[in-house]
Formats: structure tokens, sequence, C-alpha cells
């Protein structure tokens, strides 16, 4: 088959390059700049460098369809939020070509409060929230809840995450964050607990493949650099019952807290994430072919993977976790972006980081945060939410919402 790979700078995207072109398949890699590592694989046998989905969309759009049309491409797998643009355009091309849904359930899940109103209609576990459209109404609501966690109703990546408990208290203040109508925020309760995280791969809302796992390293508390899989059969039948629920079709990943009393949904990334990691080749090949969902395919406890990249900078930048971050460096965890064999995606993940100089330029003279490593590399295929409605504030709203996307009430 001939796949598709957009956003290869992500390193989901570099593993299922290397993954399914070890497989035999033909990868053709696009990314908004030269320098995206997946571009650079050995096994993207084309490469192709677009106008930006969230700056210049009309002309991505059209781009990707060219591309699918013009290299006769047999699936397109987007890696990031460019997924969005993707539905909310309607590229033109075959659906039988689209591996992902309609831009429908694609916003409710992207959603934060759309999402966990989803969550709580089906009987799953995921905590009551507001949304709040100016930071006078994001103080009032973290006072309401006492121990609190706020982000973006559209966020990712560990970017801009607000909390007065946990590890991440106080590394954002309310003077820091930048709430308004056109980028509302979802305040609810902190809910302490274990981070656990899935991955799984849909076919027309059967569920596939799945991986099920933690990160025991993280980068700044934000984002796994190093990765385990765990075995907890709760978090398999989640991803089931909202796959089914939606009739997703596409990569579907989930954030949740591991607590005393079961699983809590945090949070739906409709795109591919470190899960990826987790599956073998064969495993990533068959749940992707299978395309009538004959069966379910699930990781098994124990496979352990790292960015060795990632954890040589938290040493240098944070040399009290040096120790803990050695342990996971000199690991037998197999590393993800560097592979002899493949070498010249950790060669231009180096160049890559040309991109956050040039944003921190961009941003000379504004007051800029922690994250802009991450922001930088998002920034120009990250979706915002400001071109649909913004969120809804009321149960019938949400419910409209989830009835227009064909997502049962």
């Amino acid at each position: 088959m001939r796949f598709l790979i957009t956003t290869s700078r992500m390193p989901c995207a570099i593993d299922e390059i290397r993954k399914l072109g070890e497989r035999g398949h033909e990868i053709i890699a696009s990314d908004t700049f030269f320098s995206a590592p997946g571009n650079h694989s050995r096994y993207a046998t084309k490469r192709f460098v677009t106008p930006s989905p969230r700056h210049d969309t009309e002309r991505f759009v059209a781009e990707i369809a060219r591309i699918v049309d013009t290299e006769q491409v047999d699936l397109v797998l987007p890696a990031f939020e460019e997924v969005l643009f993707l539905a909310k355009h309607d590229v033109p091309m075959p659906r039988s070509r689209r591996f992902f849904p309609s831009f429908h359930v694609l916003e409710t899940l992207q959603d934060k409060y759309r999402f966990g109103a989803l969550a709580r209609r089906l009987g799953l576990n995921a905590p009551e929230a507001v949304v709040v459209t100016s930071r006078e109404d994001l103080r009032r609501a973290a006072a309401r809840f006492g121990d609190y966690f706020a982000k973006p109703v559209n966020s990712r990546g560990g970017v801009d995450l607000l909390t007065n408990a946990g590890a991440r208290a106080g590394m954002l203040t309310i003077e820091d964050c930048d709430v308004s109508k056109a980028s509302p925020w979802l305040v609810q309760p902190y809910v302490e607990g274990r981070d656990v995280c899935t991955f799984s791969i849909v076919q027309h809302g059967v569920v596939t493949g799945h991986a099920t796992y933690i990160h025991p390293r993280e980068i700044e508390h934000s984002g796994g650099i190093a990765f385990e899989s765990v075995d907890i059969p709760e978090c398999v039948t989640i991803a089931q019952r909202i796959a089914a629920a939606t009739h997703y079709h596409g990569q579907l990943s989930f954030d949740m807290i591991e607590t005393p009393r079961g699983m809590v949904l945090i949070e739906c990334n409709p795109r591919p994430t470190a899960g990826v990691h987790m599956m073998s080749p064969d495993m990533l090949e068959a749940a992707l072919l299978d395309e009538r969902g004959r069966e379910l395919r699930v990781v098994p406890p124990g496979v352990r993977r790292k960015y060795a990249i990632a954890l040589l900078r938290d040493m240098i930048l944070h040399v009290d976790e040096a120790k803990e971050d050695a342990k996971y460096l000199f690991s037998d965890a197999k590393e993800v972006v560097t592979d002899r064999d493949d070498w010249k995606p950790a060669v231009y993940q180096v160049f890559s980081y040309g991109r956050v100089i040039a944003y921190r330029r961009k941003l000379a003279g504004k007051h800029e945060r922690k994250m802009d490593l991450k922001k930088a590399y998002f920034e120009d295929v990250s979706w915002d939410g400001s071109e649909p409605t913004s969120a809804p504030t009321s149960r019938r709203a949400v419910g409209s919402a989830m009835q227009a996307g064909g997502i049962p009430r």
C-alpha cells in the first residue's frame, strides 16, 4: 500500500514511517518545513513540503489532495492536528483514503469540554467542568473548586496548564493565561492519581489495535519522554465504548488518571500519540489493514521506549533530576527517534530546533513561558478552535453539538 503520513516532524510519525516501511509499504511523508525529521527517513520514498494548515489552510488542503491524486495514495495518516483542517475543509479525496472521521466527531473529541460531556453521557467517569472566557471568571472557578486544574478548551502537549496542586503547581499563573471568548479555558477539580495514556487504531467504530501506557519520565511535568506499556483492561473498554459511540475511524488517543475508584477520563487526542511506539510493526500494520474489524490486538505490558535527546536535554536543564533521567537514558528501553539504520531523522531533529529560535525571535519583547519549545514545534499545525463555533456552555448546546456530529444522545 501507499501511505501518506503528514506532519512527519512528530515522533509518532517517524515511528509509523519506519514500521510501515519495514513491512514493505511505500511511504510518502510531508510537513511544512524542509528539516522535518520524518521527511528524511530512508523509508520515505517521497517527501513533500506543504503550506501550513493553520496559516494557509486552503493551499494546504489543496496540496494534500494533489499529492493523494498524483501519487495514488491509498491511505492518509495524519500525525497531528492537521487532521482537523483536513476534515473541516473536506479535502477532496475518496473517503476510502481518509483514515480520519468527520469534522463533527473530531471537534467533539478535541474540545475538552465537549469531550467531557460526551464521556459522562456515556456513563464514563469524567470530572465536571466549567468553561470560562475571562481571567476573572477563571479566578472565580478556581476558587470554587479549591484544588483545580485549568487549560485552554483547545490545547495539546502539556502546553498552558494552570493548577495549584501536584507537580505542575505554580508553573503558570492566572495572569499568564490568555483567556477570552475567542480562547476559552476549561476549569475542573484536580484529580489525584497516576497518569495513564492510551492509543487505539479504530476501523469504523471497532478498535483493532490498542496500547495502554504510562510515562515514568516527563519533560517539565507535561509530556512523556520515557514510556512503558501496562495492562489495564478498563482502558481498553473505555476506548471501545467511545469509538463505538462516535463510529470513530482513525487513530485515537486518551489521557486518563488511575485512581482507587477506577479510571478518570481527562481528555481525548483524536490523533496518534506515543502509544504508537508500543506497537510492533506487525501489529501496527495488521490493525491498519483490518478494515472489517475482525480482531482486537492489545500491546502486552512491559514494552518500554524512550526519547534519548529529550532525556539528555532534561538532564542539562534540570541537574537535580539528572540521576533519574540517566536511569532511563541508559536503560534497555528502545530509543524511538535515533536509529543506526535510519539515522537522518535524529540529525534533522536537531536541525529542526531552528524553528524554536525563529519562534523566540518572533516573540521578542513579549512575555513567554517555559513551554515555548513545544509551542514552536506545534505552532503552524495546531488547531485553536477559532474556525468552529466556540465551546458550548450549556448542556443543551453540548447535546446539540453531539447530535450534529452523529453521536448518539
